[in-house]
């Protein structure tokens, strides 16, 4: 994994970004990168400690404080609903930053709902009556990471990788990571911001 790791970081695209790395997929599966959000299909995949000061235009520092915003009201339910289902708040606050960027009103084009980027059913899977609710969407998305954990046994890297592709997904690559473009930087992502601390 270390090595994943490694590539994704190295990735030519990547390689002059200081700052965040951001993510759109075409219909082929075939992924764009960017320093900024260049419009709504584009996520956020790495988050930057140094962003470029070269850059530092309006909306950037808007999107900053947008994101300080919403650090600071996450926070406290990131911390009681990960102790509470007993999940390392680091992992699921890297959750949180990669699916959302600590925007609890987040939408994606896929139609997943809120700071955990919850899909519809697995919302109503575990309760959840309004998904931009962020109390309902991290208690929510707490547990299901908590019960793709058990699933796999303690695999980290297992759970993410059916937390993003589903467990379907998972299952039938026989137990293996799929060779899906997004899932396969999605899961070192959210391993390397957990590995860093990263929390809200």
């Amino acid at each position: 994994m270390a090595g994943l790791v490694g590539a994704l970081l190295l990735h030519p695209a990547m390689a002059g970004a200081t700052g965040s790395v951001y993510v759109s997929y075409a219909a082929d599966g075939a992924p764009s990168y960017a320093s900024q959000r260049l419009d709504p299909s584009y996520r956020l995949l790495i988050r930057g400690e140094n962003p470029p000061q070269d850059r530092g235009t309006a909306s950037r520092k808007l999107a900053r404080v947008d994101q300080a915003a919403g650090k600071l009201q996450l926070t406290p339910l990131i911390d009681h609903y990960a102790r509470l289902h007993q999940v390392a708040p680091e992992l699921v606050a890297a959750v949180v930053g990669v699916e959302s960027g600590y925007n609890a009103r987040a939408v994606s084009p896929k139609g997943a709902l809120g700071a955990m980027q919850l899909m519809p059913a697995t919302a109503a899977r575990y309760g959840v009556t309004d998904a931009g609710d962020a109390a309902q969407n991290i208690d929510a998305g707490v547990r299901h990471l908590k019960d793709l954990l058990n699933a796999h046994q303690g695999n980290v890297a297992l759970a993410l990788a059916a937390y993003n592709a589903g467990q379907g997904a998972v299952a039938r690559h026989r137990g293996r990571i799929p060779p899906y473009p997004e899932t396969m930087l999605y899961v070192p992502a959210v391993l390397a911001a957990a590995a860093r601390g990263t929390r809200p």
